[in-house]
């Protein structure tokens, strides 16, 4: 028993490409031809990313909600709260 369509054996394929294709009408013709009955709209998802930081497409859930506590942030250096690293009395330079 075979597990592979007809379609993707070589034999398809050359049948379909065997036949001689008829040549482009001359182009003055190409006015004759109606244009498409609908708009036609670039897919969005294939045109290039714009510069700049990526944006998220994650959806937050109850896991990203920090916990509120009444703990105040502590400095980086000395480990005192009122102040941040940058601005440390402790830290040297």
């Amino acid at each position: 028993m075979s597990y592979v369509d007809d379609v993707y054996k070589i034999e398809y394929t050359y049948n379909v490409w065997r036949h001689i294709f008829p040549p482009v009408p001359d182009k003055r013709k190409w006015s004759s031809v109606s244009p498409a009955p609908f708009k036609l709209l670039p897919d969005r998802e294939l045109c290039r990313k714009p510069n700049g930081r990526p944006y998220s497409s994650r959806i937050c859930n109850n896991m990203d909600i920090e916990e509120t506590t009444n703990q105040q942030k502590l400095c980086g250096w000395c480990r005192n709260s009122g102040h941040t690293s940058r601005s440390c009395p402790n830290r040297n330079g």
